[in-house]
């Protein structure tokens, strides 16, 4: 198994085939249809995750070998791959979360041509927005998850209100930043 880098509390590497039980358990956690949620689409998602434009890596704690979470970067072929995470819940609020995104960003800027990072994340997850703002995150959008004629027609026909709509906080994280190097 290759790893990818080291921190103070956690280290990520390869993700390998052992590690699927894992990733099932942590995606469907946080998968908000959870009555959409298949083995047959839970193995699509794993094979995409593991396809080639993709850089998948498992958050290993470093005191006791567990797995606590899983990090990525889509579209690694870009000049703007987009990071990804999901943590394990009884590994959050540690600081691993953020540490695995510090190591993921500095071996990608390293060993892949990129000129920055995206982070893309719902607007509500105010953990994700704090670890993107922290490691010098600008946010550069924020999105309806919706189209915004579909906005449109539902407020009026009375069936969509504002906390129906869900939107997208997009950064943009640049690769030089002084944070990826610590």
């Amino acid at each position: 198994m290759k790893n990818f880098g080291e921190g103070k509390q956690v280290y990520i590497r390869e993700l390998i085939e052992e590690d699927y039980s894992i990733y099932r358990e942590v995606f469907y956690a946080h998968f908000s249809y959870k009555n959409v949620f298949t083995e047959k689409l839970m193995q699509t998602i794993w094979k995409e995750v593991n396809a080639a434009n993709g850089f998948p890596c498992a958050i290993i704690e470093k005191s006791t070998g567990e797995t606590c979470g899983f990090c990525q970067l889509k579209n690694v072929d870009t000049p703007t791959p987009e990071i990804g995470i999901d943590m394990r819940d009884d590994y959050m609020g540690r600081g691993y979360a953020q540490e695995a995104i510090k190591l993921l960003i500095d071996y990608a800027s390293r060993h892949f041509e990129v000129d920055c990072f995206i982070w893309k994340v719902n607007k509500a997850n105010t953990v994700s927005r704090h670890i993107a703002e922290k490691l010098g995150g600008e946010l550069i959008s924020e999105q309806p998850t919706m189209e915004q004629w579909i906005i449109d027609y539902g407020r009026k026909v009375g069936a969509l209100k504002e906390e129906d709509i869900f939107y997208i906080c997009t950064y943009r994280m640049e690769k030089e930043n002084d944070i990826y190097n610590g």
